[in-house]
């Protein structure tokens, strides 16, 4: 199971108790995501608990995904047109 690497936060075992008290084990487990962070070397994706994401521990890194950059028509219809005299 996964450890938030800022608070270190981890699985906990305990007893679940039932109404007649009749014990098993139990089995405590965070709530950690796999982010992108900002670190001073770069971006870096680590697992953190949402509880140091809701307060502010760490810093998500932007993600930009580039668009597929178009050619202008008129390259296209040059390019097309190149081709077929040839």
């Amino acid at each position: 199971m996964a450890k938030c690497s800022v608070c270190g936060k981890s699985v906990l075992f305990g007893n679940a108790v039932s109404h007649s008290h009749r014990r098993s084990n139990k089995i405590f487990k965070p709530n950690v995501k796999r982010v992108n962070i900002q670190t001073e070397a770069g971006n870096k994706r680590v697992y953190v608990c949402t509880s140091c994401l809701r307060s502010g521990k760490v810093q998500r890194a932007e993600i930009v995904k580039s668009a597929p950059v178009a050619a202008p028509v008129a390259e296209v219809v040059e390019a097309v047109a190149e081709t077929t005299e040839a």
